[in-house]
C-alpha cells in the first residue's frame, strides 16, 4: 500500500517537472525569434548605413 502511494507522487512530480519543461521550451522559442529579429534590424541598419556612406562619398 505505501508503495503505490509513493508511486503516485511519482507521477505526480514527474507531471509537473514535465509542464515545467514544456513552458520553458516555448519560452526558449520566443527568445530565439526576437533575439533573431533584433539582430536582422541591426544588419538591416547597418547595411543601409554602408549604402548610404558609398553613395554621399
Amino acid at each position: 500500500m505505501e508503495h503505490d502511494k509513493e508511486i503516485q507522487e511519482i507521477k505526480e512530480r514527474l507531471k509537473n517537472v514535465e509542464s515545467q519543461l514544456k513552458q520553458k521550451s516555448r519560452f526558449s522559442g520566443f527568445s530565439i525569434t526576437v533575439l533573431i529579429g533584433i539582430v536582422f534590424v541591426v544588419l538591416f541598419l547597418i547595411a543601409v548605413g554602408s549604402y548610404q556612406f558609398v553613395s554621399g562619398g
